[in-house]
């Protein structure tokens, strides 16, 4: 006669096969060293220079279009208005949700555009106090990928501009640009295409 535990097990095999069967989507993870700079205009010419941590994952729709999120926290920086002895400590955080539109993983080199929302907010440490401030911005950037095998690439140089939709009150200045480079590595998890 057949116990219970006899069945557990049956069923139990059953359900890990089902479960094996189930492909889970190509999607990839890319880290990336970030430089980012809002320069001022106007009266005061305030310079905010960070250099970030940037991590990211896509899940690949198709060869040509992925959808992700990204996080990029800022391990150094400075901000300065033009008169040496008002510099301060920056700190930038950025995350947000972005779609990427390439020619192909098939290719030795990889172009791809990047269209992103993000949350950006921005720190000045200064002497007994901190300004912070935070904005949605909206951006693009511009990208080159080497392919250096069969699931990883190195992404030559990435260029890109985010706008801020709110002013940061400190900077007096209607300036809401950001400018970035990035540069790193790009991982393919799943089945290549």
């Amino acid at each position: 006669m057949v116990n219970r535990w006899s069945i557990f097990f049956l069923l139990t095999l059953a359900s890990i096969h089902g479960v094996a069967q189930l492909k889970l989507p190509t999607f990839d993870v890319e880290l990336k060293i970030s430089q980012n700079s809002i320069i001022g205009s106007g009266d005061v010419q305030l310079f905010v220079e960070t250099t970030n941590f940037y991590g990211g994952a896509h899940v690949q729709i198709n060869q040509h279009v992925a959808l992700g999120g990204f996080y990029s926290r800022s391990f150094r920086g400075v901000t300065d208005n033009g008169n040496s002895d008002q510099k301060a400590e920056a700190l930038q955080l950025q995350k947000g949700l972005d779609v990427r539109l390439s020619n192909g993983r098939a290719k030795k080199w990889r172009k791809y555009l990047s269209i992103n929302y993000s949350q950006v907010e921005i720190v000045q440490v200064n002497k007994g106090f901190r300004l912070a401030g935070k904005s949605n911005a909206f951006g693009a950037s511009l990208g080159i990928m080497r392919k250096l095998s069969h699931n990883l690439y190195l992404n030559v140089i990435e260029l890109g501009v985010n706008a801020m939709t709110d002013e940061i009150f400190w900077f007096n200045t209607s300036d809401k640009i950001i400018i970035h480079a990035k540069m790193g590595l790009t991982y393919n998890i799943g089945r290549r295409k």
